[in-house]
C-alpha cells in the first residue's frame, strides 16, 4: 500500500479535505508549506493544491521525500513517514528512484488485476470514504 500512494504525486486535494490540518497546531506539518496551504485556503472556495508540491506533474519519489521533511498536504500521507510500521518503506522509496519507479509499476498492474464488482455486486461510491446509503 506504500508504493501505491505514490499516484499521489500528480494528485490535487481540495482545502476541504486538509483544512482540519491548517485551524489548529500540527507538529506533523512543515510551518512553510502550512502558511502556504493557510493563505491559499483563505481566499474562498475550495481550491486545490498539488499533493506533491514540488513535480507535481511527474511520477518519481518526490513524494515521498516531501513526506519525510513534513511537507505532506494530507495527514493520512504524512502518516505513512511518521508510523513506524511504514517509515522504513518510506524512507526506501524516497531515497530510490529506480526502486520506486520498478515498485509503482508492479502495484499498479497487480492492483489492475483485481476483478472489479460490476453491477449488483459492486457500487461506485458518491464519496469514496463513505459507503452508498441502501434504498
Amino acid at each position: 500500500m506504500v508504493t501505491l500512494f505514490g499516484a499521489h504525486t500528480v494528485g490535487v486535494a481540495h482545502c476541504g479535505l486538509f483544512a482540519g490540518r491548517l485551524s489548529s497546531p500540527d507538529p506533523t506539518m512543515d510551518p512553510v508549506l502550512k502558511a502556504k496551504l493557510v493563505k491559499l485556503c483563505n481566499r474562498g472556495g475550495d481550491p486545490s493544491t498539488p499533493l506533491d508540491q514540488n513535480t507535481s506533474l511527474l511520477v518519481d519519489n518526490d513524494f515521498y521525500q516531501q513526506i519525510l521533511a513534513k511537507k505532506g498536504v494530507l495527514q493520512i500521507d504524512q502518516q505513512l513517514a511518521l508510523d513506524k510500521s511504514t517509515k522504513g518503506f518510506v524512507t526506501d522509496l524516497a531515497s530510490d528512484e529506480a526502486k520506486f519507479q520498478k515498485s509503482f509499476a508492479n502495484a499498479m498492474v497487480k492492483m489492475g488485476s483485481v476483478d472489479v464488482l460490476v453491477g449488483n455486486q459492486g457500487e461506485i461510491r458518491k464519496k469514496c470514504s463513505v459507503f452508498n446509503k441502501r434504498s
